[in-house]
């Protein structure tokens, strides 16, 4: 028999979200921003953040728990991540992540416009005669 909890945590989905996020609260994706590569939309960024969250979050517990750990505390451990909602801790996320997406967009479009100018020189497409100087 499988019990639903119907209420929140502190505006969270449960407790153990709650207790996530507090514990969790300071992700940063400016440095990840390639993680974000061939996301489409909001929603694909979102799938992108809860992965993430998910496996950085599993990969700490298990590192953090002693390898000879095993039954009923190792099941009250698992037991307790299956009830995190990845979801909603990533959607705390996903307005800064596709805000900061569409500002390197813009950034590289300005880019991409700075080099077709008439005085734009692509050294890089230049280093034979670089080499000459």
């Amino acid at each position: 028999m499988t019990i639903t909890n119907t209420t929140k945590y502190n505006g969270w989905t449960n407790y153990e979200t709650w207790a996530c996020n507090l514990w969790f609260c300071s992700f940063d994706f400016t440095d990840l921003m390639y993680i974000f590569d061939g996301c489409e939309d909001k929603g694909d960024i979102l799938n992108t953040i809860e992965d993430y969250i998910k496996d950085y979050v599993e990969e700490f517990v298990e590192d953090a728990t002693p390898s000879n750990t095993h039954g009923f505390i190792q099941d009250m451990i698992n037991s307790a991540i299956q009830e995190i909602d990845f979801r909603d801790i990533a959607e705390h996320y996903v307005d800064f992540v596709a805000d900061e997406l569409i500002k390197a967009e813009q950034q590289s479009e300005l880019s991409s416009e700075d080099e077709s100018g008439p005085f734009f020189v692509n050294f890089a497409d230049n280093k034979e005669s670089l080499a000459a100087v």
